[in-house]
């Protein structure tokens, strides 16, 4: 946000989008390579997939971290 601090929320691996307050947590001291894999572990940590989609629970994980990377420039 602008206020300087990271809001993760995902949509399409729950029921309903979720924030994740362990994936914001994850990078709460800034935003470096390993505190985004961390962010995005924590976000898709309790996800549970169904049949034939756990493919997107990587992809989320990944997305968090790309996004996370990319905002910090």
């Amino acid at each position: 946000g602008s206020d300087g601090q990271v809001r993760v929320a995902l949509g399409g691996v729950y029921p309903a989008p979720v924030r994740s307050a362990e994936a914001e947590a994850a990078v709460a001291g800034g935003v470096t390579e390993a505190s985004a894999a961390q962010a995005g572990d924590a976000a898709v940590a309790s996800c549970t997939p169904l049949p034939k989609n756990a493919y997107k629970v990587e992809i989320a994980r990944t997305l968090v971290k790309r996004t996370l990377m990319d905002l910090a420039g």
